[in-house]
């Protein structure tokens, strides 16, 4: 399911995740230890479900045009998911700093 977030000034923005919107602003405000821990959560949740994706994309590859789509989409998903969990990792360090 994905997400349309619409400004006055701005154009639609349309995210897969929502939880991509939280960490859009490296300079956000001061988190707390309770933001910091559900962070936690949904960045593992992410990695995890994009782990999974390319692990059956890898294994269920067949040469096909959908097949290597599959593989594509789920690789961009991973890394994605990966950048994510660092920004949260950054943010969270932050908090402890």
């Amino acid at each position: 399911m994905t997400t349309t977030i619409e400004h006055v000034t701005f154009n639609k923005v349309t995210s897969l995740y929502p939880e991509e919107q939280e960490l859009m602003d490296p300079g956000q405000a001061a988190l707390t230890p309770q933001a910091a821990a559900q962070l936690r959560q949904k960045a593992s949740h992410w990695l995890t479900r994009a782990q999974k994706e390319f692990h059956d994309a890898v294994f269920t590859r067949d040469g096909s045009d959908e097949g290597l789509d599959r593989f594509a989409s789920a690789r961009a998903e991973l890394d994605s998911a990966e950048t994510w969990a660092l920004r949260v990792a950054e943010a969270v360090s932050r908090l402890r700093d």
